[in-house]
């Protein structure tokens, strides 16, 4: 009877271990689903010609903080402070060039002549940036939302157009645009025809530049 019992108790043992442990894979197996779901909008099409002759990249650190002030009217007024404060790594690739969709070409055959006009100044093309969120504080009455997060991106996309700016890249996509004029003269008066350049701002000749 003893040996009996002992079996039992063991089998009893056996199948409390296999449930236990069937329940924790299973529950771990449920907790590790992820449902993922994607949905493609195509807003618009249209052409574009666009000229890069510039790309920088950068990386920058970003850092907002933002403060809330509640005050409270008791016997004397109280104010209390909440903030909130972001720190983000902002790594992005700046393209500069020519918006050249406005462009006119005129070709005069008669007086084998090419005229170009309503040529574009250099400007930023596009801003192709990720974030990454090194820290964020907040408190109880002033915590992040979604419209934080992208006004957040959205500034630090501003940050990099602004960096862009500052480090010369407009001026090097000039010279670079430039020096494509050049390029372009020379062949056509190779083939005996004349070059017309209608533009806002003088010409610098490639020569010159590659000098300095």
């Amino acid at each position: 009877m003893i040996k009996n019992a002992l079996i039992l108790l063991a089998l009893i043992a056996a199948a409390g271990i296999g449930y236990w442990v069937a329940t924790s894979l299973y529950k771990k197996k449920v907790e590790e689903q992820i449902s993922s779901n994607s949905t493609v909008l195509l807003e618009k099409i249209q052409k574009v010609c666009k000229l890069v002759t510039v790309e920088g990249q950068f990386s920058e650190l970003y850092d907002e903080t933002n403060i809330r002030q509640f005050t409270l009217y008791l016997p004397l007024p109280t104010t209390w402070k909440f903030s909130k404060q972001a720190i983000i790594k902002v790594n992005g690739t700046v393209l500069v060039g020519y918006d050249m969709e406005k462009v006119s070409i005129e070709v005069d055959s008669a007086n084998r002549e090419i005229r170009l006009s309503n040529l574009p100044k250099p400007s930023i093309l596009s801003i192709d940036h990720n974030t990454e969120y090194k820290n964020l504080e907040d408190s109880f009455f002033n915590s992040f939302d979604i419209e934080d997060y992208n006004r957040l991106n959205k500034n630090a996309k501003a940050v990099l157009a602004e960096k862009a700016k500052e480090s010369g890249l407009l001026e090097e996509a000039s010279q670079q645009g430039n020096q494509m004029i050049d390029a372009i003269r020379f062949m056509v008066e190779s083939a005996g025809w004349s070059l017309v350049v209608a533009s806002p701002t003088p010409l610098v000749p490639a020569d010159s530049l590659l000098q300095n």
